[in-house]
């Protein structure tokens, strides 16, 4: 799609909720503070005057005081996990449990400042509710046996509280381990188990695909067992086992006769060094954890473990085993290594959860942290002062073309569209595509990397912030120490956003221009959050001094006249305009607010003319230039209710009004008056997610004959939707005895369920809340 096709989408449905966001700035604007925005996304301000010097003291500040600014019943405590030191700052991790079971994705990070005084949290915490019983049904090994773990495979386990998506907590057990699937593949997972049930609750993976060396050559091993076949556990792990046996360059070992070894042990050598010169870090945990990688290793179609033969292109990290697994080809491409090692900072860190938004932003960290290593070792030469950075260094490359390119994604196809690089174009996939589009969404936060990194503007969105670049490498370092000490495991973009600012205000001060470029790119792409821009205090104007004349002085000495008038008492007062400003965030008064309250209300008048002007221009554009849904019609010719606040009118309630056919004559009276016809409400709906609006299912036609049928053409279908990207006649949709099914009529367009493509005529079940894309326009499935 053309880019600006792609932003007049935007337009017309952004248009009025703009405007309403513009007045409600000036109204509320004075009562709002940058540390208050959002439900425990900000970091919360601390005003807690309490020295904590010694762990002790803090684990108990953190049990008593903490606990009880989140309000956490007795069942439920805080404890601190680890520590570690960000310049001035030390941040300190804090866990949840209940009734001494840990909570899973309960996590805040504490941060005192060089006083050991605590000033913010990040994260949250809250009561747990669960319906489940105290102690668990099934003991760990009931529970295990309803898992595939591959042979020889160790696992570990725990009991923990599981928090499901309907927002309670299940008792279950956290397995880790290598656990084959239906098609024999072993793969290094956590899964969850129902405690009481049994009931397989999650998976997640442990590993991520894109000085104290080791490098193993798999292949070599390969060879020494005569692997002809398609390796799965145990045997993986032998052939692993042999290449670090016997196949291993170490540190002070003899030089391989292997080239591919040799470039490998280098580059691990470069990552060191640029983990230790620009990240700040001693290796990927910050204690100078070993490096450990293994080389020449393939990979097949359809199989995502190591292979000892196969052509498909492929990095993987696997945090379980602390190991980079790359084949040769992939030395070709030394931002892929660091990516895949930035894994390993982001799992040996904050450990972000591989799923949705928290995976997205895993995969940015990683992709940003990626580049900046290559642009270091081949552009810079392993300088920091590099200025201009040429285009081609923004991208993250494959043998096959540019994968991601961070200076503008959405010059780049996923192959579903262009990848998003703001907000507005976030893709709300199912966990089961991309685990809810981890590698797609990832390029928003690349967006903001670059403009952090280089400044500007959003190549388009050009009316969105301006950013003052603070450079790459500062930009990488934030990044970095973000994703190692404050970022917790289910974090999103909006605790990134206060995360990289929390982490610029300890490396260079609150206020500074780095903290102030963090604000700024996250603006540009649409990231949510409110902060104060530093106010510029101006310098007190030195008070004049009347010069002698008896003695003339051609070149007065200013400064020691500073010296003996510390602080100027001048008798007339200066104007107003040079009187030094406040640098805190409260509201300030002066004798000037009458004038300043009529500003705000003329900016107000203005703002409300400027949105009508606005609403009447988008309306006079045709429909299929917004991405607002089409409205609804029925086989009656009257349009469906779709205004705020009245509930939808269903479309003919009763078989009388549902046996006429409109005619082809009758097809020129369509009701084009505006009115809006309120009809009966139906229990089943598709309500869009593009706007307000609710498309009413009528019961009597899903359950009869051909179903409900919705499309373009209005004398063959039920629901009339008008969009050239509709088909005449597109799906249907069929009730049951206990359940619904979606079916595609053969569409141009398509039809998507839960971001699988449906199959022409080929019916498929649908359930309350899944997500129906009809062409272009996503609505939810509703049983009310």
């Amino acid at each position: 799609m053309k880019q600006s096709e792609r932003q007049s989408r935007y337009i017309g449905t952004k248009t009025s909720s703009i405007c309403l966001a513009f007045i409600s700035f000036y109204l509320i604007a004075p009562a709002v503070g940058a540390e208050k925005i959002g439900i425990n996304r900000a970091p919360q301000s601390l005003e807690e005057q309490s020295t904590l010097s010694t762990q002790a003291e803090r684990q108990e500040w953190v049990k008593t005081v903490l606990s009880e600014r989140f309000n956490l019943s007795k069942e439920s405590a805080l404890h601190t996990t680890s520590e570690q030191q960000l310049h001035s700052f030390k941040i300190v991790a804090v866990n949840q449990t209940h009734k001494n079971v840990p909570v899973v994705n309960s996590a805040s990070r504490l941060v005192l400042n060089a006083r050991h005084q605590p000033i913010y949290v990040l994260g949250s915490h809250r009561n747990i509710k669960s319906t489940e019983p105290a102690t668990p049904t099934l003991n760990i090994e009931q529970a295990l046996s309803t898992l595939s773990i591959a042979n020889g495979a160790d696992v570990t386990s725990r009991l923990v509280y599981w928090p499901s998506p309907q927002g309670h907590h299940i008792l279950a057990y956290e397995f880790e381990g290598e656990f084959t699937t239906t098609f024999g593949y072993a793969l290094s997972q956590r899964v969850f188990v129902n405690a009481t049930t049994g009931r397989e609750l999650d998976r997640e993976p442990l590993f991520h695909t894109v000085m104290n060396r080791q490098i193993n050559n798999f292949s070599a091993a390969c060879e020494e067992f005569k692997v002809k076949f398609p390796l799965i556990p145990p045997l993986t792990d032998r052939v692993e086992a042999r290449a670090m046996k016997t196949h291993a360059r170490t540190e002070g070992s003899a030089p391989s006769n292997d080239d591919s070894v040799e470039t490998a042990f280098a580059l691990l050598g470069n990552a060191y060094e640029f983990m230790d010169t620009v990240l700040g870090m001693d290796s990927i945990d910050g204690n100078g954890l070993r490096l450990n990688m293994f080389i020449n290793v393939h990979f097949l179609k359809g199989m995502p473990t190591i292979q000892c033969y196969g052509d498909v292109f492929n990095a993987m990290w696997m945090s379980r085993k602390q190991s980079l697994y790359v084949p040769q080809e992939g030395l070709n491409y030394i931002e892929i290594t660091m990516h895949e090692l930035a894994h390993g900072i982001v799992s040996n860190g904050s450990n972000l959860e591989y799923s949705f938004q928290s995976g997205a932003l895993n995969e940015s960290i990683a992709d940003s942290i990626g580049i900046a290593f290559r642009i270091w070792l081949e552009h810079a030469n392993k300088q920091t002062n590099s200025t201009k950075i040429p285009r081609e260094y923004w991208l993250l490359r494959m043998p096959s073309g540019p994968e991601r390119d961070l200076a503008d994604p959405s010059s780049l196809s996923f192959g579903e569209g262009a990848y998003p690089d703001h907000m507005n174009d976030f893709l709300n996939w199912p966990i089961k595509k991309d685990r809810g589009g981890v590698h797609i969404n990832s390029s928003i936060m690349n967006m903001a990397f670059f403009l952090m990194a280089n400044g500007g503007q959003h190549p388009r969105h050009p009316s969105t912030s301006t950013v003052t670049g603070i450079g790459l490498y500062p930009a990488v370092h934030i990044v970095a120490q973000a994703a190692s000490k404050l970022l917790v495991q289910n974090a999103n973009f909006e605790d990134a956003r206060f995360a990289y600012a929390l982490a610029a205000e300890a490396l260079h001060g609150k206020g500074s221009k780095e903290w102030v470029a963090v604000h700024q790119a996250m603006d540009a792409v649409g990231v949510t959050g409110t902060w104060s821009p530093p106010q510029e205090v101006p310098e007190p104007q030195p008070v004049p001094t009347p010069e002698s004349e008896s003695e003339p002085s051609p070149e007065p000495t200013p400064e020691p006249e500073q010296e003996s008038q510390p602080v100027p008492q001048p008798t007339t007062p200066p104007p107003k305009a040079e009187e030094p400003l406040e640098t805190n965030d409260r509201v300030h008064t002066s004798n000037n607010e009458a004038d300043n309250d009529q500003l705000v209300i003329i900016l107000i008048l203005g703002s409300v003319g400027l949105c009508i002007a606005l609403l009447a221009l988008f309306k006079l554009k045709p429909a299929y230039s917004r991405s607002e849904s089409p409205k609804g019609y029925s086989a009656e010719n009257t349009q469906i209710n779709t205004s705020m606040g009245n509930s939808a009118a269903s479309l003919n309630a009763t078989p009388d009004n549902l046996a006429p056919r409109p005619s082809k004559q009758q097809k020129g009276n369509v009701n084009n008056s505006g009115s809006e016809v309120h009809q009966q409400a139906s229990p089943y709906y598709l309500q869009s997610l593009e706007g307000n609006q609710k498309l009413n299912i009528s019961s009597y036609t899903a359950s009869k004959g051909e179903g409900f049928v919705i499309g373009r053409s209005l004398e063959l279908v039920h629901l009339q939707l008008r969009d050239e990207r509709i088909s005449r006649r597109h799906l249907r949709i069929k009730s049951h005895s206990d359940y619904f099914t979606v079916e595609d009529l053969n569409s141009t367009h398509g039809t998507m369920l839960d971001g699988e493509r449906l199959k022409a005529f080929l019916p498929a079940p649908i359930k309350h809340g899944q997500l129906l894309r009809i062409a272009d326009f996503s609505y939810v499935f509703k049983v009310s």
